[in-house]
């Protein structure tokens, strides 16, 4: 069976782990070459590393994702190198937890930038590579949070509902030039970062009933599920597909 992504490049952003790193292995089994956007070199490097083993190439460069220059930088290597652009994953993010009354201005801004800006970013960027090919797939991996209210996740809720409002303008602007925009919102997903969060199978169990997943057994969502929902819109199965949204949750929010 033909590999979906044959010839494509993908720059995937916080690709050094979690769904970051389950979407990049996930392309590069598909076919696509990548590109590794994370502020961490060392996780980064070592997925490019993983990928270069499954045959495909890698370019990885530290970056953070919110600063315009570093992110000018990368995608221009990624030309030089690949002559090319065809997919990004917006997936860098950060965990900010307060309430209102606790919350920083630094905190909210960063929370923000990380996310948000980001995306804007990495997406403008980006698309100076894609339009020439008449082609390309922005996948933004924004969250239930940006759908369901949820004390203490002030901006980061605020970020990912920026996240979907404005992927609907791209998925407007671009449809012209063959690009698509869409979104996977995940629930609660095991990666690093969450993982320390909740560090023993009984805090999860709590986390999944307390959430509402009602999908059997009752668990917290994998990286490689949600990998799987950014591997569809970026395929060759979701060319009809734009400007919506694909909830991996577990049934914790049905729009």
């Amino acid at each position: 069976m033909p590999m979906q992504l044959e010839g494509r490049v993908a720059m995937v952003t916080g690709g050094g782990s979690g769904i970051g790193r389950a979407s990049a292995m996930m392309l590069a089994r598909e076919g696509a070459d990548i590109v590794i956007c994370d502020i961490d070199d060392a996780a980064g490097q070592k997925v490019a590393a993983e990928v270069e083993a499954l045959g495909r190439e890698a370019l990885a460069s530290p970056t953070d994702s919110s600063d315009s220059a570093q992110v000018n930088r990368l995608v221009e290597r990624a030309g030089k190198r690949f002559g090319k652009l065809d997919i990004v994953v917006n997936n860098a993010g950060i965990v900010s937890q307060a309430t209102i009354r606790e919350l920083t201005e630094e905190s909210w801004d960063r929370t923000v930038a990380v996310h948000l800006k980001s995306m804007f970013l990495c997406s403008q960027a980006a698309l100076e590579l894609m339009i020439p090919g008449g082609w390309g797939r922005i996948v933004n991996i924004i969250s239930r949070a940006a759908f369901k209210g949820r004390a203490g996740t002030g901006p980061y809720s605020a970020a990912k509902g920026g996240m979907l409002a404005y992927s609907r303008v791209l998925a407007v602007e671009t449809a012209q030039w063959g690009v698509t925009v869409n979104n996977v919102a995940p629930g609660t997903t095991l990666t690093p970062m969450v993982e320390a969060g909740f560090p023993t199978e009984d805090i999860r169990a709590q986390e999944a009933r307390s959430s509402g997943v009602i999908t059997q057994p009752m668990r917290l969502a994998e990286a490689d599920e949600i990998a799987a929902a950014v591997l569809y819109l970026c395929g060759t199965h979701s060319d009809h597909v734009t400007g919506t949204t694909l909830h991996v949750n577990g049934g914790t929010y049905m729009p």
